[in-house]
């Protein structure tokens, strides 16, 4: 059996230090069924060249001014074919037989959002850190109490056109917003517990450099999706209930003492953003 067909688009802007990394990890994946877009906005580095040494392997590819990442996305998910979809940043890796995992879980009727764990590496691809996941709260999500890593989520065409698309609105929260969607019109999750992607924090990513817009744009679509206020006595409740749960599912995956370990990165990443980054603590 070769599988779905997995759909994968990559937005890029003058990341081409990086870009290289991220199509060879989605075409060394060996997997047959693979759709590969990249959607360039124009870049002036060394991005096109790079993108230029894979285009034989390419689905399709473009390079000129857009509206951002997630028109680009928009773009390029409008014309992908696949069953399932992902995106990649220009920055981001998959590890090996990651679409090859998701392809076998999301055969499964009843799941239509796969995520996993992933790594966290800076700007020269060493491992600094890992962020592992628990199965999927709607509540949890939706209040904070557990988060959603983008390079390692993919999802069924049929729930994404269903769900709106990326709205480019956003400049920075478009993937939270689309998974806030998701889950709005009741997408039924599955925790893959193995790590698919590794997730680059640097100086140049543009969360990095605007956290101030990114945390406007989360309390923004958490105005326009929670039931209550974000920080009101229930949603602080619900959150306090909902951590507990995530505890108790780390620990019944064999996750306790990883959970402990991250004690000492959480209070470090509090007083020093730059450790991970507000890319990776979005929520």
């Amino acid at each position: 059996m070769t599988g779905p067909t997995i759909s994968v688009v990559t937005p890029s802007y003058n990341q081409g230090r990086f870009i290289g990394d991220t199509i060879r990890s989605v075409l060394d994946q060996g997997y047959p069924n693979l759709e590969y877009i990249i959607i360039d906005g124009g870049s002036t580095d060394e991005t096109i060249d790079v993108i230029q040494k894979y285009e034989h392997r390419l689905t399709h590819w473009v390079s000129e001014k857009d509206g951002g990442a997630a028109d680009a996305l928009r773009r390029g998910f409008r014309i992908a074919t696949g069953d399932i979809f992902a995106y990649l940043n220009s920055d981001d890796v998959y590890l090996p037989d990651a679409l090859h995992t998701v392809s076998a879980v999301m055969r499964d009727p009843d799941v239509d959002v796969a995520f996993g764990n992933i790594y966290w590496m800076d700007r020269d691809g060493r491992t600094g850190g890992e962020r592992r996941q628990t199965r999927f709260s709607r509540q949890a999500y939706l209040f904070g109490a557990a988060d959603l890593m983008q390079p390692a989520t993919f999802w069924k065409r049929d729930v994404y056109f269903r769900s709106g698309e990326i709205d480019p609105s956003y400049r920075f929260a478009f993937d939270t917003d689309l998974f806030f969607r998701f889950a709005a019109n009741d997408a039924r999750f599955r925790h893959v517990n193995r790590f698919l992607a590794s997730f680059r924090i640097h100086p140049d990513s543009k969360s990095s450099n605007d956290e101030i817009l990114c945390a406007a744009e989360l309390e923004r679509l958490r105005r326009e999706h929670l039931p209550v206020p974000f920080n009101s006595p229930r949603a602080r409740l619900i959150r306090t209930v909902a951590r507990a749960q995530r505890t108790l599912h780390y620990a019944l995956q064999g996750d306790a003492l990883w959970l402990l370990g991250r004690i000492p990165d959480r209070l470090r990443a509090r007083w020093s953003p730059e450790i991970v980054g507000p890319r990776a603590r979005r929520l």
